[in-house]
């Protein structure tokens, strides 16, 4: 890699395919492991190849290691169901 950049991409091969290991945190101290729905093995315990473990956007909703227009309508669905959310009256 260039310039010592080993972090994987959203579409590396790696993800998920690795052997489990004792280690629970990656080289930047994340938890491991972290699964990517529909890469991989899927399920709790797949963990990456590599020192680095993949981490998931913050928005992406559904866990598949994009953020898409598919997020927007959870987050709007989640947003706008009865009891929960803000109410500036109480």
């Amino acid at each position: 890699p260039e310039m010592g950049k080993y972090r994987l991409k959203s579409y590396s091969p790696c993800i998920d395919s690795g052997t489990v290991t004792v280690l629970n945190q990656d080289l930047d101290g994340n938890p491991r492991p972290v699964d990517v729905v529909g890469v991989g093995r899927d399920g709790p315990g797949a963990f990456d190849m590599g020192c680095y473990e993949y981490q998931l956007k913050p928005a992406d909703m559904n866990s598949d290691g994009m953020v898409n227009g598919e997020d927007l309508l959870i987050f709007q669905e989640e947003w706008m169901r009865e009891g929960v959310g803000a109410d500036s009256q109480e």
